[in-house]
């Protein structure tokens, strides 16, 4: 370390600004203009299906080196991080979530809920654009990056929304993930359900060389279901899942598949939740040509209607949550690579808007801190494989939304990374939840596996418990599919 250096860490201005939180410091600092190194020793790390102890050394955000444990090569680092044995993991990649900024404050804003997502090992989010105003227009997506750039704890990058009327707008907006259509209502006024309008959105799609991506559920089934449920007084949330039916869902997953047919362009349906609608799109995929993907929310994995006697209206979400044949089904497809991969539709509301009667209470529920630690619970009870996480939750998102460099623990990828504790065992809370509404519709569940530290761009942002308040997140670019 030179003198120079020695009199900036004594001086008092820097003492100010580190002294809330120690740990932090040298993963903060730079070096003549640089990022300081660091490297991660003693970390397990898991690559075609073996785990092994292996250093990994990061400069400027970067993965430089893997270095195996065996190896006499030094490398001076600024910084050491042991990970003391624990499993070394890419950051995941979220790219469905719900961060209610700006327009919704009071539920959820990117400080909160960013930081929910570095708590939950996600070091990248893409948000969707039901915002208030909605981000279908260039100006309003300019506007929520610049709020992100301020407040988000990670990455992050954006969906545009398609809304009529305003079609135009895809092709000013610049680097977006993929085009967002509601073919069913939901949180904001977003609707598009009519073909010739899907028509022209997919077209669009094709144009930019863009994903259409979308929320099947039809609005007409949906609609003439909740008039005969207002006509029953149907107000009770085990009717939900009759009023945005499995019809509702396989009927708009149905339509878009004809359309794109006649199109051609890239899909991708979100949050899938049911037997019948994953089958169609199974199908459809054979015939696809690598132009049509598919998600699906860990609450649509981990849960069913059964559930929902203990959660009432904290299980209410669109689509709903279906049936425990629905769930294995599901299970099956996305551990046999059917399902391309998982994303959590994260959407946080106040306990207070979820305690109002089930007509009145809005759809939606948190799920970006805890969707690393249930699937980790999974793969150490051997009912899913490690690989086959880190694609679902990190290789798959970054492949399908063109994100470089992310996903993986590769030389020249970007340092976004998770220590794991996989001997931890714990209970999800309430109380534990980071998010502004704090809940979660997993709350009592036992899991083993728990998120140890997050690292973003080479920096240690979450550890302990404690998060890095002063680092802040970058947008990320997507690259053409």
């Amino acid at each position: 370390m030179t003198q120079k250096l020695k009199n900036i860490l004594k001086s008092k201005p820097f003492r100010k600004r580190f002294n809330k939180n120690n740990f932090f410091k040298k993963s903060c600092i730079k070096k003549n203009g640089k990022i300081m190194s660091l490297i991660i020793k003693n970390a397990l790390i898991h690559s075609k299906n073996k785990t092994s102890i292996n250093s990994v050394f990061i400069s400027n955000g970067k993965i430089k080196k893997i270095i195996k444990a065996n190896s006499t090569e030094k490398i001076k680092a600024d910084k050491i991080l042991d990970a003391k044995n624990k499993l070394l993991l890419p950051g995941g990649i979220d790219s469905h979530v719900h961060f209610r900024e700006p327009g919704m404050e009071f539920k959820g804003n990117w400080k909160s809920e960013s930081r929910a997502a570095a708590a939950g090992g996600i070091t990248t989010v893409i948000d969707m654009p039901n915002n208030i105003p909605s981000t279908t227009t260039a100006k309003n997506l300019d506007k929520k990056r610049k709020i992100a750039g301020k407040n988000s704890l990670v990455n992050f990058g954006f969906h545009f929304g398609a809304e009529k009327g305003k079609l135009n707008e895809i092709n000013k907006a610049k680097n977006f993930a993929g085009i967002k259509v509601f073919m069913g209502s939901s949180t904001g006024n977003m609707l598009l359900e009519e073909e010739k309008e899907l028509e022209k959105v997919f077209k669009i799609a094709k144009k930019k060389n863009k994903i259409a991506v979308l929320h099947a559920e039809d609005e007409k089934i949906i609609k003439q279901n909740t008039e005969n449920a207002k006509q029953k007084n149907w107000n009770n949330i085990k009717y939900h899942n009759k009023i945005r039916s499995t019809k509702a869902e396989v009927e708009a997953i149905k339509k878009a598949l004809k359309i794109r047919k006649k199109v051609g362009n890239k899909i991708h349906f979100l949050h899938v939740s049911t037997k019948k609608g994953l089958q169609e799109i199974i199908n459809a995929k054979k015939k696809g040509k690598g132009k049509i993907s598919c998600e699906v929310c860990p609450h649509h994995l981990f849960l069913n209607e059964k559930d929902l006697k203990k959660l009432k209206n904290f299980g209410k979400m669109n689509p709903p949550l279906r049936t425990k044949k629905d769930n294995d089904f599901l299970w099956k497809n996305l551990l046999n690579g059917k399902i391309d991969f998982v994303s959590t539709d994260h959407a946080p509301h106040l306990k207070k808007e979820k305690q109002k009667k089930f007509f009145d209470a809005p759809s939606g529920v948190t799920g970006t801190e805890t969707v690393y630690p249930l699937l980790l619970d999974q793969a150490g009870k051997k009912k899913m494989k490690m690989q086959r996480l880190t694609e679902v939750l990190c290789e798959k998102p970054a492949e399908i939304y063109g994100i470089k460099n992310k996903g993986k623990i590769q030389k020249g990828f970007d340092a976004d990374l998770v220590l794991v504790d996989l001997n931890k065992k714990w209970i999800i809370k309430n109380s534990l939840i980071h998010s502004k509404c704090n809940w979660t519709p997993f709350n009592g569940i036992k899991l083993q596996g728990k998120i140890a530290s997050t690292i973003i761009d080479g920096k240690i942002v979450f550890n302990k418990g404690k998060f890095n308040n002063k680092f802040r997140g970058k947008e990320i670019e997507f690259q053409k599919t």
